[in-house]
């Protein structure tokens, strides 16, 4: 019995002299293309291949200039949002990771000018925040002595400064009470400067407790007349949990623990 082949495969070998003659047909022109031709298409070969990479590496270019562009626009308003823009100083937020991040001790001031207000109301808004920007240029003094990178001076809202630096608690005071003279010119103005301070030392790495000591120690100065006052913790406590800001101490032992200087 003859061998039969399957009907798939005898239509295969049915096509192939089809399939071989288009193929032929289509290798012909190279074949008999003049030999200056096939040079001219080897050597523009390249030239082709290199351009497009040409082309690819402009518009790979394009999509990183475009991508550094957005990046620098998003570093200057993260900048904006993170510095104050009456005093130039950087805002709270900048101020707690500088203090999260510093190491060794470090003294902690907080700064509340007194009766700011009173300026707003006597002599305008335009007047009381050039009134803040120039208090705020007496506390930058305070940490010219700090090595690079280590003092900060911040304003962390409304009538609020932050002082961080290296110095010594009791040098800190001194020197802040220095700053309250001499008054402050303002065109034709000359306004006194008031503020009460507290201050603490303590190892660097929790700004929620310098931040609360401080604060706790400027309510001590600030109900003693004003001054400055250094952090005890017989007197003032313990600071509040975060986000939990005293408006009033139930226990206060006057001012005969730890120290204000006015």
């Amino acid at each position: 019995m003859p061998h039969t082949l399957p009907p798939p495969v005898r239509e295969s070998r049915r096509r192939w002299p089809t399939v071989a003659l288009i193929l032929g047909v289509g290798l012909v022109p190279l074949l008999i293309a003049p030999l200056p031709l096939l040079v001219t298409i080897g050597m523009l070969t390249p030239w082709v291949l290199l351009l497009l990479a040409v082309r690819h590496s402009h518009r790979t270019r394009v999509v990183l200039a475009r991508a550094t562009r957005r990046v620098e626009q998003l570093r200057a308003e993260l900048a904006v949002a993170l510095t104050d823009p009456v005093t130039g100083l950087p805002v709270r937020r900048p101020a707690e990771t500088h203090l999260d991040r510093a190491t060794g001790l470090v003294s902690v001031a907080v700064v509340d000018v007194d009766d700011l207000r009173g300026v707003n109301n006597t002599h305008g808004h335009l007047v009381g925040d050039a009134y803040l920007a120039g208090i705020a240029d007496r506390l930058s003094t305070l940490t010219a002595t700090d090595p690079p990178g280590a003092g900060l001076v911040a304003r962390l809202g409304g009538d609020e400064f932050v002082v961080i630096t290296r110095r010594d608690p009791q040098d800190l005071a001194a020197a802040l009470r220095a700053l309250t003279w001499p008054r402050l010119c303002l065109g034709d103005r000359e306004l006194p400067v008031r503020f009460s301070a507290g201050i603490c030392q303590l190892p660097g790495g929790d700004a929620h407790t310098g931040f609360g000591r401080a604060d706790l120690a400027m309510y001590t100065a600030k109900r003693g007349g004003g001054g400055v006052a250094v952090y005890d913790p017989d007197r003032d406590g313990s600071p509040h949990p975060p986000g939990v800001r005293p408006t009033h101490r139930t226990r206060d032992r006057g001012t005969d623990h730890g120290e204000v200087i006015r």
